[in-house]
């Protein structure tokens, strides 16, 4: 198994040199960097890319916040009885101002990722995805989703488990989402990552699976209101990505309020976890492997010339 990179220390972070701005959003208050990043002065620079995030008030914060808070208030404007302001916080560890993820040395694949592009509305037929996705889905190193294998074992993110089923056809890990500041429940963001490693994507599932997908649903339903009380079964939405962002089975749970997921929870993105059990329940045992998925791919995705190229894309020739 490969070895788990060191993390770079807050002073290694200052060395970060900016190249360029992906991608930015303003309504989710997010940007993606592009820049150089090495432990020192002796090591050859690689590229890094930061997803940072602002984060929203904490609820302990907010009765101290005109007092404590904030430190000095910037007035901008004013129209009758409307005034506007900006702010500057004081520094408190407890309520950090942004998050951020590094991933580092980023690879072209990363870059293209994160980087703000065109994206089109695709249909795959089961034969698109035998011909062009599957192949593509073999192709890719297992390597890649390294990280996944970390969590399973238990050797990276291990104190952030929340929840573990060890059934090995049936069993998965539940954790925070590191999209969530696991502290604002209306914005609450969990993952659940299979143990079994033959179902890589949504294509792969039929009827043999259900015990599997209503394990996960059950499981979930009645242990997060237990963990998270005030958060109700009804006020969750499982669902699945297609395309996902990595191939290894897992479920997303968000809370209802949280619809400010970059697309996570979009029509032609996410399948919800009942859908997907009721349609292998009543219609066919392999309706997945026979279906034809409509969904969003970037310009600058690996599959989209080859979707291009055969006319995948969704124009009036083929509604």
């Amino acid at each position: 198994m490969d070895e788990i990179q060191r993390a770079p220390t807050s002073e290694e972070l200052k060395n970060f040199e900016f190249i360029q701005v992906l991608n930015e959003d303003p309504r989710t208050k997010t940007a993606n960097i592009l820049g150089k990043l090495k432990f020192s002065s002796s090591e050859v620079s690689q590229d890094a890319i930061l997803l940072l995030e602002k984060l929203h008030f904490g609820s302990q914060e907010l009765p101290i916040l005109s007092k404590e808070r904030i430190l000095q208030w910037i007035a901008t404007d004013k129209n009758d009885i409307y005034h506007w302001y900006n702010g500057l916080l004081t520094k408190n560890e407890k309520w950090p101002d942004f998050k951020v993820t590094l991933i580092w040395p980023a690879t072209e694949a990363h870059i293209r990722k994160y980087s703000s592009q065109p994206r089109y509305l695709i249909r795959e037929t089961p034969h698109i995805y035998e011909t062009i996705v599957k192949p593509y889905i073999e192709s890719i190193p297992p390597s890649r989703i390294q990280w996944v294998y970390n969590i399973l074992a238990k050797e990276s993110e291990a104190e952030r488990i929340l929840l573990e089923v060890e059934e090995e056809s049936t069993g998965f890990i539940l954790l925070p989402d590191m999209k969530w500041d696991t502290v604002t429940l209306e914005s609450l963001y969990l993952v659940a990552i299979v143990h079994r490693k033959d179902v890589r994507c949504i294509r792969d599932l039929n009827d043999t699976h259900l015990p599997l997908l209503k394990n996960l649903r059950r499981q979930i339903l009645q242990f997060v209101p237990q963990k998270y009380p005030g958060v109700r079964s009804d006020e969750l939405r499982l669902f699945v990505h297609y395309l996902p962002s990595y191939y290894h089975f897992h479920v997303h749970v968000t809370h209802l309020r949280n619809d400010t997921i970059a697309g996570g929870i979009a029509i032609a993105k996410a399948y919800l976890l009942d859908d997907i059990i009721e349609n292998l329940e009543r219609f066919t045992k392999d309706y997945y492997k026979r279906a034809t998925l409509t969904y969003v791919l970037g310009e600058n995705d690996p599959l989209f010339s080859q979707m291009n190229d055969i006319g995948a894309r969704v124009t009036p020739d083929i509604l």
